[in-house]
C-alpha cells in the first residue's frame, strides 16, 4: 500500500510541473507571427509622378492588412500640393508608417521634412540631413529667393502641427521653416525631431522592436513611370512650348482638329508638371465640352449659343482644375488674367479664322473651268439640249441641265462643269 500511494504521489507532483512549465514550453515551438511591411522608395523630387505612385502602395498595402507602411526616403524636396496629399494619406490612414533617410549623406530637405515628421516613425540615418524647408515662390520654373512672411506663418504653423500631432520637438521643426535650420540625423535625434538613427533595415527594425519583417518591396508601374517622366522639369518645358506653338498653329491656319487639340493637350500637361493646375475630372469633361461646342459653333452662322457657351465651358473648366498653393498671388492673380483673355481671345479668333476657312474651303475656284460655277454666258449656238456658250469671250460646249431647248442670243447660268462640257439653265432675270 505504501509502494502504491508514493507512486501515486510522484506522479501527481510531475502533473503538477508540467502543468505550470506547459505555457512556457509552447511558446518555445510557438511560430512567432511575421510583421507585414510594404517599401517603397522616394529619392527624387516629390512631384505629381510622386503622388500616383504613393496613392497606390498604400492602397494595396491597406488592402493586404499591412502592419507597417515603409518609406525610403532621399529627396531635396518638390511641390507642395501633392506632398500636402501624401501627408493627408498618411494622417487618414490606419497603417502605421516608418519615413527611414537611409543613406549616409541622404537629404530630407524642404518637402521630404514634412513628410518626415508626418510619419508615425521618423528614422534618420546619423549622418543624413534634415531640414532647409522655408519655402520659395515660384513664378514660372523659376524659384524665387523672395520670401513671402504669410506663406512662411502658414508652413511653420503646418510642420509645428505635424511633430505636436507626433509628440516631436516642435520648436526645433518650426526653426526648419523660419530660419531653414538644418540638422543631421545624430543630431536630430539628441534633439527629439525624429525618434531613432539607424544605418540600415536590420539596425531600424531593431530599433522599433519589429520582429519577423516579412518586407513587399513595391516599385514603380509602368504608368507612374510614365506620370514621373511627363513632371521631370525638363520634359515639362518642352510640353508647354509644345502647346504654345500648337494653339498658335491652330489660331493662324484655322484648323482645330489636330493642331489645336494637340496644343492643348500637351498644354495641360504641362501646367499638371509644373504643378499650376491638378487634373480633375470635371475639369477635363468641361474643357473638352467647350472644344466641341467651339467646333460646332465654327459651322454655324454667326456668333451663336455654341460659341457663347463654349468659351464659357472653356474658362470653367480651367479654373476646376487645383492650382499648386506655392503659385502664389504674385504668380496666380496674372495667371488668372491671363488665362480668361487668352481663352477669350484664342475662342473668337478661333471661330472667327475658322468659319473664314471653312467659308473660304466652300467657295469657287479663282482658277480652271470650275471656277466658271456661277457665271453667265450667251448662248452661240441653240442648246437642243446640246449647243455652244460664250463665256468671258471663250466659246464653250455646253448642255441644258434639264433638256430644254434654249434659242440663241439668250442669256445661261453655269451650273457645273462636266470634262469640257458647261451645264447651264436660263438665267432668271431680276
Amino acid at each position: 500500500m505504501f509502494f502504491c500511494f508514493r507512486d501515486k504521489k510522484i506522479i501527481l507532483i510531475i502533473g503538477l510541473l508540467l502543468f505550470l512549465f506547459l505555457p512556457f514550453f509552447s511558446g518555445i515551438t510557438e511560430e512567432k507571427p511575421s510583421s507585414i511591411i510594404y517599401l517603397i522608395k522616394i529619392e527624387e523630387e516629390i512631384k505629381a509622378g510622386t503622388l500616383q505612385y504613393f496613392k497606390r502602395v498604400l492602397l494595396k498595402a491597406e488592402k493586404e492588412k499591412a502592419d507597417f507602411l515603409l518609406i525610403k526616403l532621399d529627396t531635396t524636396g518638390g511641390l507642395l500640393k501633392p506632398t500636402k496629399d501624401i501627408i493627408d494619406l498618411i494622417s487618414k490612414s490606419k497603417i502605421k508608417t516608418i519615413v527611414f533617410i537611409h543613406k549616409e549623406g541622404g537629404w530630407a530637405y524642404s518637402a521630404g521634412t514634412f513628410i518626415l515628421l508626418a510619419a508615425d516613425f521618423a528614422v534618420s540615418h546619423p549622418e543624413a540631413s534634415i531640414g532647409a524647408a522655408q519655402p520659395r515662390l515660384m513664378i514660372g520654373e523659376e524659384i524665387t529667393k523672395e520670401v513671402d512672411t504669410k506663406i512662411v506663418e502658414g508652413m511653420s504653423s503646418w510642420i509645428k502641427s505635424l511633430a505636436e500631432k507626433n509628440q516631436r520637438n516642435s520648436e526645433v521643426a518650426e526653426k526648419f521653416v523660419r530660419e531653414n535650420l538644418t540638422l543631421i540625423g545624430k543630431e536630430a535625434k539628441e534633439l527629439k525631431v525624429i525618434n531613432e538613427t539607424a544605418r540600415d533595415l536590420k539596425e531600424l527594425f531593431s530599433k522599433l522592436k519589429i520582429e519577423e519583417p516579412k518586407i513587399e518591396k513595391v516599385h514603380q508601374n509602368f504608368i507612374e513611370e510614365i506620370f514621373d517622366l511627363l513632371s521631370h522639369p525638363y520634359l515639362v518645358s518642352l510640353f508647354l512650348a509644345l502647346g504654345s506653338l500648337g494653339l498658335l498653329f491652330a489660331l493662324r491656319a484655322g484648323e482645330f482638329e489636330l493642331s489645336g487639340i494637340l496644343g492643348l493637350l500637351f498644354l495641360l500637361i504641362g501646367l499638371w508638371g509644373i504643378g499650376v493646375i491638378e487634373f480633375s475630372i470635371l475639369g477635363i469633361i468641361l474643357i473638352l465640352l467647350g472644344v466641341i461646342l467651339l467646333i460646332i459653333e465654327i459651322s454655324q452662322p454667326g456668333f451663336g449659343i455654341f460659341g457663347v457657351l463654349g468659351v464659357l465651358s472653356l474658362v470653367l473648366g480651367i479654373f476646376t482644375l487645383e492650382a499648386e498653393p506655392f503659385y502664389g498671388l504674385k504668380f496666380f492673380e496674372p495667371i488668372v488674367m491671363i488665362v480668361l483673355g487668352a481663352s477669350l481671345m484664342i475662342s473668337i479668333l478661333f471661330i472667327i479664322i475658322g468659319k473664314w476657312t471653312i467659308k473660304t474651303l466652300k467657295s469657287k475656284p479663282k482658277t480652271g473651268p470650275e471656277a466658271l460655277v456661277g457665271e453667265a454666258g450667251i448662248v452661240k449656238e441653240k442648246l437642243v439640249p446640246f449647243g455652244k456658250v460664250e463665256v468671258k469671250n471663250e466659246i464653250w460646249a455646253a448642255k441644258s441641265i434639264d433638256g430644254e431647248n434654249i434659242p440663241q442670243n439668250l442669256k445661261v447660268e453655269i451650273i457645273k462643269v462636266e470634262g469640257n462640257t458647261l451645264i447651264v439653265k436660263l438665267k432668271q432675270y431680276e
